[in-house]
């Protein structure tokens, strides 16, 4: 018998393989990684304690699926997330295809950069909006004057960034075009 993705992707559904098992291996993966990596044993290396950090993980990952919260909001938040990856992507594409370089510390990496962090923003805020943590008008209520704040602080640490700096440069006009002519004296 034959069966489609869908059906097949559904019968995983049905065992519950989206539900707790993919939420108990990210958690149990993130947290062995970060045992592993700060070495929190101690010990000459990390090696020395795997064993440990096993132990460690397997509990924070049992218990985070303890309750159903944890599941449920990986429900909300990946859909979101995948969909985020699919704009900075396009983002990738279009700036590619206008010569944008991304290796380099350039204008192109930074509008990037930004455009992830607002995308970041957006995903984490409609996650936590659908997930009934912050529900109500709030957001609704208030966005504009939160995105006039952001921008405000934005502006404010360039130009406070900016300075310092001493340049010994002649103004615009006299860099650009050489000297600029004596007006003259006519009565």
């Amino acid at each position: 018998m034959v069966q489609t993705i869908g059906e097949g992707l559904q019968i995983l559904a049905d065992m519950d393989i989206f539900f707790y098992v993919l939420p108990f291996l990210l958690i149990f993966a993130l947290v062995y990684a970060i045992l592993y990596k700060i070495n929190i044993m101690g010990g000459t290396d990390a090696k020395d304690n795997k064993g440990v950090y096993v132990i460690i993980a397997l509990a924070i990952g049992l218990m985070a699926l303890q309750f159903d919260s944890v599941p449920v909001f990986f429900q909300i938040m990946f859909p979101k997330l995948g969909i985020g990856l699919s704009v900075l992507l396009a983002a990738m594409i279009l700036l590619g295809l206008f010569g944008a370089e991304f290796t380099k510390k350039s204008g192109s990496a930074l509008i990037f950069l930004a455009l992830a962090g607002v995308i970041f923003v957006v995903i984490m805020l409609t996650s936590f909006e659908d997930y009934s943590w912050w529900s109500g008008g709030f957001w609704q209520n208030n966005m504009s004057m939160i995105v006039a704040v952001i921008i405000v602080i934005i502006f404010v640490s360039i130009v406070i960034s900016g300075g310092g700096k001493e340049h010994n440069l002649a103004p615009y006009p006299l860099r650009e075009w050489g000297t600029i002519p004596p007006p003259s004296s006519k009565p």
